[in-house]
């Protein structure tokens, strides 16, 4: 059965935003370069996969509220994006819309928990990949139905991780992820981890103890140094029991697939200065390559 591909799609635009110049631009001199990457990419990807489906995920919040609720720190202290980007996610979204491709959104939420809401909802046959450059969505790997895509050099190749794949790079199933990814911490996120546990020290621990609820219900068997590390991040860890997991019955809003636009691709194309990107895209999508 062909797989879905389930793009986490603001994770891509920056990928390609900052792996293509900005001198690709458009007839006003304004730089295109993610909009152009991002649909190249994900044109190589319908070509090699075939997929049954393409889903673009968007945020419609990428901080939540109920998140800084939990968590002040949560993603506070993150550059502001480059001026020559917020604008190519409007670009995108019209060619999205103009070459037919289904755009999902949740209110309020991120795009990591609409994918988590479709991830959730797969069983028997179903097959989808989940596209992304964060790497923390590898916890939604389940074997068969659910890996996940890491586009690597750039955008032009891809690495598939299932979940022996996950416990090669990560020393831990999938589904201990995010207790790892807790313990371990994220500085883009602001989230700073336990102290003195990095990713060695954490699949350890998870290995011997089974979750972070057994390590917590267990520090009388750690060294000294690393209970006092536990004990003295109770706060962040019960806060992170909000943050990190991801949502997985979203209320997800999501445009109708449809034949492309020809005209409209044609004239986006010529205002927006796409090249033959969107034009491959919707080839693909259409099966004449």
């Amino acid at each position: 059965m062909a797989p879905e591909l389930h793009l986490d799609t603001s994770a891509l635009v920056y990928r390609a935003f900052f792996s293509l110049p900005k001198t690709l631009t458009d007839p006003e001199g304004r730089p295109i370069n993610a909009v152009r990457g991002f649909l190249e990419m994900v044109t190589r990807l319908t070509l090699d996969r075939r997929p049954s489906r393409i889903i673009a995920a968007f945020d419609d919040d990428w901080r939540p509220a109920y998140r800084v609720e939990a968590y002040a720190g949560y993603k506070a202290d993150r550059p502001e994006d480059p001026p020559e980007l917020p604008r190519q996610f409007h670009v995108l979204r019209e060619v999205l819309d103009a070459v037919g491709m289904p755009v999902a959104i949740a209110k309020g939420l991120e795009a990591d928990d609409v994918l988590a809401t479709l991830a959730a909802g797969a069983s028997g046959k179903d097959r989808y990949l989940v596209v992304t450059g964060d790497r923390d969505l590898v916890a939604l790997v389940r074997d068969p139905q659910v890996a996940v895509v890491f586009p690597v050099r750039g955008l032009s190749e891809v690495a598939v991780f299932d979940e022996a794949a996950v416990i090669e790079k990560y020393g831990i199933p999938a589904g201990l992820y995010q207790d790892f990814a807790t313990m371990r911490g994220d500085p883009s996120d602001g989230l700073p981890g336990v102290a003195g546990i990095g990713p060695v020290r954490a699949a350890k621990l998870l290995n011997e103890f089974g979750s972070l609820d057994g390590i917590l219900g267990n520090l009388d068997s750690l060294p000294p140094k690393q209970k006092e590390a536990f004990e003295s991040a109770r706060d962040y860890l019960e806060a992170m029991k909000t943050v990190v997991p991801m949502v997985v019955d979203a209320k997800i809003e999501m445009s109708e697939a449809h034949e492309p636009d020809r005209e409209l691709i044609e004239e986006l194309v010529e205002v927006h200065g796409l090249g033959s990107s969107p034009v491959r895209l919707a080839q693909a999508l259409s099966g004449e390559r």
